[in-house]
């Protein structure tokens, strides 16, 4: 279990199921543990943000939750599945999560449409003609209908990065997990790609996003979990925790990233 107390976040009787449920989730790269008794619920309609220092275990989790890396212990339900089951037919569950990730992933061979089709006829076996009428409506969302004949390579960071949410959201998720995705862009670019995500929460999209954006986290999400050491170490309202947090670590944490040229001098 973490050594930090949590809040209890369990469903609470009579309501929906929770799109993630994580119960004393562990996970180690030999003598190094990234995951220590992680407990996580998310529910349907909610957007979660997690926050803290590189290393602390954030993107490992989020990587755990659809078995791009596998726990040592613990246990994982996402949206109905049973992750840790040995017999999870593990396509299945993908097909309900989508996935953005800080490098956007794209294949570089293949058009901007292409992208967002190949895995619609591939996974969800449809047509060519409904895959291309999804990908350009989901193009459409983000804004970049004109670029889906372009390849990846002429677009910018940014413009990448919202084609990574249309293919994602062309798949028709549940549950959509973002992997710091504005990490890797310039700042000018980094608005567009927010503000993407925050329409998707404002249409009720379940979200789980490791994010550096503490403004995003403030104001978009429901929940705020900080992590440290591969614990959660504080976890409640969005502008409670970023606001006034409760543990010392979190206080410390935020002072250095919201007054990054903050310089403590000793008494």
């Amino acid at each position: 279990m973490s050594t930090f107390a949590t809040e209890n976040t369990q469903a609470t009787p009579g309501s929906q199921a929770p799109a993630v449920s994580v119960r004393g989730l562990n996970k180690a790269y030999g003598d190094l543990e990234v995951l220590r008794g992680i407990d996580l619920t998310v529910h349907p309609g909610e957007v979660v943000c997690l926050i803290g220092p590189s290393g602390s275990g954030k993107s490992t989790l989020l990587r755990c939750l659809n078995l791009l890396e596998e726990p040592q212990s613990g246990d994982i339900t996402v949206s109905g599945f049973d992750v840790t089951d040995p017999d999870i037919d593990v396509d299945a569950m993908r097909r309900n999560v989508g996935m953005v990730f800080q490098q956007f992933n794209l294949f570089p061979h293949l058009t901007v449409l292409e992208n967002c089709t190949v895995s619609q006829v591939k996974v969800l076996k449809r047509s060519n003609a409904e895959a291309e009428q999804t990908a350009m409506t989901n193009l459409e969302r983000v804004g970049l209908v004109e670029k889906a004949q372009q390849r990846p390579g002429q677009l910018s960071g940014g413009q990448q990065q919202r084609v990574a949410i249309a293919r994602a959201l062309s798949m028709n998720p549940d549950l959509m997990l973002f992997d710091e995705p504005t990490s890797a862009l310039d700042p000018e670019t980094v608005g567009d790609v927010l503000a993407i995500m925050r329409t998707l929460a404002n249409e009720g999209m379940t979200m789980l996003v490791v994010t550096h954006e503490m403004s995003f986290a403030r104001d978009v999400a429901d929940r705020v979990v900080f992590m440290d050491g591969g614990v959660v170490v504080e976890e409640g309202p969005a502008r409670e925790v970023i606001g006034s947090p409760k543990h010392e670590r979190t206080r410390s944490f935020l002072s250095r990233v919201l007054n990054p040229t903050k310089v403590d001098t000793p008494e």
